[in-house]
């Protein structure tokens, strides 16, 4: 039976991972701002990075897991064999249309970048290739985390991490043009590592269940309509999310960079808690409102907000406090210099006062997402999105403001998703307070 305790035990396997996963991304982070600082042809490499990734939110880990778990959970009520079959058909369909994406797109790009000679395009195509691996790990994780195993998808981006590692400093001599063409290359094989990690323990889930694919599964086909509606949403932030080290570009040629390493350690709070929480918040929430226990599912969603917050905002306060400091100490070697600190400085401010925000969007969309509400949560999105644009737009080319405005945008249009899901809070059959 889901309680509020199992959650969290949930939440704090999760979070144990998660730990690993986020020492060794600090690791990494550290050896690429040691061994390449924040010139412009690493900015070109992280805004390249975020271009070949833009699909990865909508079949890996963002929108296709959103939409798997609930249609799996539904399925394993009533047969849990043609549960494990669907994921088996799902993943079967998911392998061909990301090798399509990823042909088509390294094409295209290729064609492109014979015309305008773009170092972010050049490596965007290098790039390409991990998105295979690292969607497929993403529903891999959905299928884990519907059969409460936490632990092991996230700790496997450990692999990533290491693979990263070994390549910052094997291309730590090479001219640093060429250095980001073979770091390029060395995410894909970063991604490979990362998926291979979870292959073990997806066997062993599927048990005796014969893997053979079936192409027509009516299964399969239902699940199109909400991942559609749920990446209605995703894609209109990815696209904002490619956009934003382009307005911090334009502002100065390290920005991208710096927003990279402010986000790094933005992220490390988000995802400890706020993506844990998350993730193990919509297996259970969805159970109860398939069982229409609304008490349970309220008791559920109000606990992970409460608790957040109580989380959130002394996190943010040390963040503006100890924020400069604790830049300098994690990548204030090497390349990283003055400016590099302050920079990133400011940018970590700006993300920062968004964090309980960014928490809470986390929390309250699965919660639609349980009751089969795909629409609200995209409306909320794009209602971000738009926001985030309209600011960036007004700080950057009217007020000539730097990079740090882009954070400070995102920060924003966090409070904006977070206004509109509480005011639609009547769909979710409770009353948040």
């Amino acid at each position: 039976m889901d309680s509020n305790r199992t959650i969290y035990q949930s939440a704090a396997k999760f979070f144990s991972g998660t730990l690993i996963s986020r020492i060794t991304g600090y690791l990494r982070d550290l050896a690429l701002a040691f061994c390449f600082g924040t010139s412009a042809p690493l900015a070109a490499f992280f805004t390249a990075f975020r271009l070949s990734h833009v699909p990865r939110r909508l079949l890996g880990e963002g929108g296709m897991q959103t939409a798997f778990i609930p249609h799996y959970e539904e399925l394993k009520k009533e047969n849990p064999v043609k549960a494990k079959q669907f994921f088996v058909d799902l993943s079967g369909w998911l392998a061909v249309i990301l090798c399509s994406i990823v042909f088509l797109t390294m094409g295209g790009f290729y064609v492109a970048n014979y015309w305008i000679q773009s170092e972010i395009l050049s490596l965007t195509i290098l790039m390409m290739p991990g998105l295979f691996f690292i969607c497929l790990y993403g529903l891999n994780t959905g299928l884990m985390e519907c059969e409460k195993s936490f632990f092991t998808p996230s700790v496997a981006p450990v692999a990533f991490n290491l693979v990263w590692i070994a390549a910052s400093f094997a291309f730590a001599s090479w001219p640093i043009n060429e250095a980001m063409v073979g770091m390029s290359i060395a995410i894909t094989i970063a991604c490979l590592g990362q998926w291979a990690v979870t292959l073990p323990k997806i066997w062993k889930m599927l048990g005796s269940h014969p893997i053979k694919i079936n192409w027509r599964s009516s299964d399969v086909k239902r699940l199109w309509k909400p991942l559609f509606l749920t990446n209605l949403g995703i894609i209109a932030t990815q696209v904002n999310s490619a956009l934003d080290p382009l307005f911090a570009r334009f502002a100065h040629p390290e920005g991208p960079a710096w927003l990279w390493y402010a986000i790094r350690i933005e992220q490390v709070p988000l995802a400890l808690f706020g993506i844990a929480l998350s993730g193990a918040l919509l297996p259970p929430l969805t159970r109860a409102a398939k069982d229409r226990d609304y008490n349970r599912f309220h008791s559920f969603l109000s606990t992970a907000l409460k608790r957040s917050a109580y989380l959130m905002i002394p996190i943010t306060i040390a963040i503006f406090v100890l924020g400069g400091w604790g830049v300098a100490l994690a990548f204030g070697y090497g390349d990283f210099g003055k400016e590099s600190i302050a920079g990133t400085t400011a940018c970590l401010w700006g993300y920062s006062i968004g964090l309980l925000f960014q928490t809470w969007v986390l929390i309250l969309a699965p919660a639609y997402f349980a009751q089969g509400d795909y629409k609200t949560p995209a409306r909320g999105a794009v209602l971000a999105v738009i926001a985030n644009t309209l600011f960036n737009s007004i700080a950057i080319f009217f007020f000539k403001m730097g990079p740090e405005s882009v954070a400070y945008a995102t920060s924003l249009a966090s409070v904006v998703n977070v206004y509109y899901l509480w005011s639609q809070a009547n769909k979710l059959k409770i009353q948040l307070a």
